[in-house]
């Protein structure tokens, strides 16, 4: 009897220590999704800047006969997201808007240089706490060169020609701030029909870049 009085001294001290002494509202911590969100590069109003450089190869989409253009291409970018990430799966993630200014030296084929902005739209594929974040984009605006100035080529017949362009890539977050970038595209320029010479200039390549976060 001693013993289990002794008992029962130490343990009502502990048990009511645990016990809660009313019932009330139980306060739920903020979720680490919207911890995630928060603290991201990719959060609604987050800007980005992204610089590139690669090759692009020219090619015929219709079998065609058609001139080799192949040209260096560097891509400086300054990117808006508009939205946080959202959804689930694989396909969770945001959208962003990027204004582009590129200039290139053509080292095979007609002309020497070659330059434009384009306004581009990409959906980037977030998972929370993932260092590998790719991309989807697509883009329109306008291309400036001196291709046009050699007659024996049909592709392009003015030195401003409209510019569309798509391409898949795939980012890796060294942190908040900084990634790499790796980016394979399809570019497509024409005079809309504004110029006798007006077949297109069709083009893959690849480029390869930084990305800082602000």
């Amino acid at each position: 009897m001693k013993t289990a009085s002794i008992l029962c001294l130490v343990l009502l001290p502990l048990s009511l220590t645990f016990t809660p002494l009313h019932a009330g509202p139980i306060i739920v911590p903020q979720s680490a999704v919207m911890q995630e969100i928060e603290h991201s590069p990719f959060a609604k109003g987050q800007m980005e800047f992204q610089a590139l450089t690669g090759a692009f190869f020219s090619f015929s989409p219709d079998s065609s006969d058609r001139p080799d253009i192949n040209h260096s291409l560097t891509s400086w970018r300054i990117g808006w997201m508009l939205n946080d990430p959202t959804g689930t799966g694989f396909f969770r993630g945001n959208s962003e808007l990027l204004l582009e200014g590129f200039f290139g030296k053509v080292f095979e084929g007609a002309g020497d240089y070659l330059g434009g902005a384009t306004l581009q739209l990409r959906y980037n594929f977030v998972q929370p706490d993932a260092r590998f974040v790719p991309y989807i984009q697509i883009g329109a605006g306008g291309f400036y060169s001196d291709i046009y100035k050699d007659q024996s080529q049909r592709l392009i017949g003015k030195s401003v020609s409209i510019n569309l362009q798509t391409a898949i890539g795939i980012r890796y977050l060294l942190s908040d701030t900084w990634a790499l970038s790796l980016e394979g595209g399809y570019r497509h320029v024409s005079n809309p029909g504004t110029s006798e010479r007006n077949r297109g200039l069709d083009s893959l390549g690849m480029q390869l870049g930084f990305c800082r976060f602000f």
